[in-house]
């Protein structure tokens, strides 16, 4: 919290998306880890304590979310959790699907694992809860084309969509910041520059306006694997945003051209790529951001896009984090 505030830290604060790592540390079979929430936790505690970020994260899986509103998941060894297909195949049937409750088991295992946690984290370190924009689900549950179909063309179905996703964005991102959470995770899978136009974006920056003015609590806006500079305004003005994660392919000098300095910046290390790199390679990436941003006080180094792979050496994950809490920015 000192990166966002902008005062001097002990150290330079960072985190890494390790939520799929955890079932490699304690060999878990990967439907019992992503189904038991016990077993969810105890992996996460391995990859804490082998690397000790500063904000830890609660299940990585909105296909998990999916499930909740009626998806069919795929699970293979090594992998985090996919949907099948899309459940809506017209913007009409929205009318049949009610918003999941909390009782539902995918809903559970998300607010256990949170609780878990902060039982044992919160005070000591951040815990960030990802969370799908009511603009975004969408696109899990009727796929990309069709979504973008109904919001060029049915504009009145579209709005009907939102306002469910909406109504189930706030009601879970206030139970995640209930159970323990310092804050939520956003990430922009579709409303980014890469998916949709301008244009499109202002028809939804309403619907996120309204829904992100609801959430008891701050948010980070994720970059989700695409670059986000035309869009970086619209979203550092959103309610509640109080830092945004760069996708590796973006410069922090540019965003800060067109942002300011007050907003915390996140990223912009390769999550997925790590374990393409030799340890050499990993100390350079590292330090090559570390020395553009140590001037920088609303800065948390972080790894970008997906989680770190499955097979991702140790030794890679080590080094990074060894990296940064040897580093003196101050």
């Amino acid at each position: 919290m000192t990166a966002v505030t902008g005062s001097d830290a002990d150290h330079q604060p960072f985190t890494m998306t390790l939520s799929l790592l955890g079932a490699r540390l304690i060999n878990a079979d990967i439907v019992d880890y992503y189904r038991n929430p016990a077993v969810w936790y105890k992996g996460q505690e391995q990859a804490i304590t082998l690397f000790d970020p500063d904000i830890i994260l609660t299940p990585f899986s909105f296909p998990l979310e999916a499930e909740a509103w009626g998806c069919e998941l795929s699970f293979l060894p090594q992998y985090a959790p996919n949907i099948k297909k899309p459940i809506i195949t017209d913007p009409e049937e929205i009318s049949q699907f009610h918003i999941p409750a909390f009782s539902h088991p995918s809903l559970q295992f998300f607010l256990q694992t949170t609780s878990l946690l902060a039982e044992k984290y919160k005070g000591n370190k951040a815990i960030a809860a990802p969370l799908h924009s009511p603009c975004d689900l969408p696109c899990l549950l009727m796929g990309t084309e069709l979504w973008i179909d109904t919001l060029l063309f049915k504009p009145n179905e579209a709005a009907r969509i939102i306002e469910k996703t909406t109504e189930h964005f706030v009601a879970l991102g206030n139970q995640f910041l209930e159970r323990g959470a310092t804050f939520l995770v956003v990430p922009v899978n579709f409303t980014n520059p890469l998916m949709i136009t301008n244009k499109i974006f202002r028809q939804l920056q309403p619907y996120l306006q309204k829904a992100f003015q609801q959430i008891k609590g701050p948010i980070v806006v994720h970059n989700g694997g695409c670059i986000l500079k035309p869009f970086l305004h619209h979203f550092a003005a959103l309610p509640n945003v109080i830092a945004i994660v760069l996708d590796p392919r973006e410069k922090f000098s540019e965003a800060r051209e067109i942002l300011g300095n007050e907003i915390t910046l996140m990223g912009n290390f390769d999550g997925p790529n790590l374990g393409n790199l030799t340890q050499e390679q990993v100390k350079e990436k590292c330090m090559k951001i570390l020395d553009d941003r140590k001037h920088d006080n609303h800065f948390i180094f972080a790894s970008s896009n997906a989680d770190i792979p499955y097979n991702t050496p140790l030794e890679n994950i080590k080094i990074l984090a060894d990296t940064i809490r040897n580093f003196k920015k101050y």
